[in-house]
């Protein structure tokens, strides 16, 4: 299992353990708070690729590519 699926993973079975411990109107702070780690990810994602593109590192820009997709898969799907 790679780093990036085990983050997930513990992500998820804390949602799960969490959203038992509290009651429903406390549970929506956790998927902002996710909202914001993802935004921070996908600022960083996009800063980077403009940095690879003006250096023309291509190979590198479709990795940050791929990696920005799945970031804004992530953030459609907690709407």
């Amino acid at each position: 299992m790679k780093d990036d699926e085990i983050q997930r993973l513990a992500k998820a079975v804390a949602k799960i353990v969490l959203s038992g411990l509290l009651d429903r109107e406390t549970l929506p702070f956790f998927d902002e708070a996710e909202e914001q780690e993802l935004l921070v990810d996908l600022a960083q994602a996009m800063t980077a690729l403009d940095y690879n593109l003006q250096k023309e590192n291509y190979e590198k820009c479709k990795e940050l590519q791929d990696k920005i997709k799945t970031i804004e898969n992530k953030l459609n799907n907690l709407k």
